[in-house]
């Protein structure tokens, strides 16, 4: 009689055991539908709360890059893209940060033909001969010349909106998003870093 008594105890006990861990993984899966963002709004606020790694100014709303890149040759695999901006023409800052954007470039190591390295000079402030001395410094950098004016449009409202008479670099995604930006005081091993992190955790296409 102990016996049996002693199976059925163990038996209530695996079954305890057996339906708390289904209600430990039922919850997880429901707090994970209920956590999923459902507008760009929510998206923000849940990066807000539980913060990020990136080292980069979080661009918020997520902005698109689609009208100042519609004339970025069209590839089989879209890549990441480093876009600088502003400054009056390309001065000392915006040369150094194109430097520094090659640099970090060339470090990314085999993942080096997942980004590509833009570059929008307003057309205002720099002429044919500057663009032609950039194109020979920097061979691999593609460089869109662009009225300030449309960009402006682009960024205004926007945590990255700024009087453009300072050099930036935003980090656009193949769906050409902008989700990061960089100013001048800001190390460029940060950039690095983040591009090495999304690059990781995205797939490549």
């Amino acid at each position: 009689m102990s016996d049996k008594t002693e199976i059925s105890a163990k038996q209530r006990g695996f079954q305890y055991q057996i339906w708390l861990m289904l209600l430990i993984v039922g919850g997880v899966i429901l707090a994970g539908f209920i956590m999923v963002p459902k507008t760009e709004e929510q998206r923000q606020q849940m990066i807000s709360m539980l913060g990020t790694t990136n080292i980069g100014e979080l661009v918020k709303p997520t902005l698109d890059f689609s009208p100042v890149l519609s004339e970025l040759e069209v590839t089989e695999k879209p890549k990441w893209k480093v876009v600088t901006v502003g400054g009056v023409g390309c001065d000392t800052v915006c040369e150094d940060m194109l430097v520094n954007s090659r640099q970090i470039h060339m470090l990314l190591g085999k993942s080096t033909g997942r980004v590509e390295r833009v570059y929008l000079p307003n057309t205002a402030t720099i002429d044919a001969e500057q663009i032609a001395l950039l194109k020979m410094v920097h061979p691999f950098l593609t460089i869109l010349p662009m009225n300030a004016d449309d960009f402006a449009q682009v960024v205004v409202g926007s945590s990255a909106d700024w009087d453009m008479q300072d050099t930036r670099h935003f980090v656009v995604t193949p769906d050409q998003k902008s989700i990061l930006y960089y100013t001048k005081e800001q190390d460029g091993d940060g950039l690095l870093d983040d591009l090495k992190h999304l690059l990781k955790y995205s797939p490549d296409r």
